[in-house]
């Protein structure tokens, strides 16, 4: 368990690092970048400021329906937060579009391909690691885990053998 949890975390970290790169400078991807943290299985504290920063990006790139939605997760988390939340929330319900087409859909539950950084969604074909299990698109199938860095992604791990009873 400790072991999926140091994952979500690397997981947002190496995020973190993607957006902060050079790779990522138009609004588009920030914003999409910034909806991917917000489904990282961390603590309520850390989702919230996780909420916050993607409620800003979205916002200030005019994708105002995505903002309005994390301004609502923001508002279930803490009722007494910020007017910042209930601001983008009021501007959205005045336009509830998004001015650029993201790769997210938050309706849709998914998990970030640990090397890609795209969402794989409920349905579609993944492979995991066998040591960390992280997930990743098919196309990762065979490289080294970019989490954990000691398995082979998809690679068949039967665990540790005390007994030649336990042999497959």
């Amino acid at each position: 368990m400790q072991i999926k949890k140091c994952g979500e975390e690397d997981e947002e970290k190496r995020l973190k690092a993607k957006k902060a790169t050079e790779e990522v400078t138009r609004h588009d991807n920030k914003s999409s970048i910034a909806a991917y943290f917000t489904h990282c299985n961390l603590q309520t504290p850390h989702l919230r400021l996780d909420l916050l920063s993607a409620m800003s990006v979205c916002y200030k790139a005019k994708n105002l329906a995505t903002a309005s939605n994390f301004a609502r997760r923001l508002i279930e988390i803490n009722p007494a937060v910020e007017s910042q939340a209930k601001t983008a929330r009021q501007a959205a319900e005045r336009n509830m579009t998004d001015e650029t087409n993201l790769n997210y859909d938050f309706r849709n539950p998914f998990v970030t391909c640990g090397a890609t950084y795209v969402p794989i969604y409920r349905g579609q074909k993944d492979v995991s690691c066998p040591y960390c299990t992280a997930r990743f698109v098919p196309g990762q199938e065979g490289n080294i885990c970019t989490v954990c860095d000691l398995a082979v992604i998809g690679a068949d791990a039967s665990g540790l053998l005390c007994s030649p009873s336990q042999v497959r």
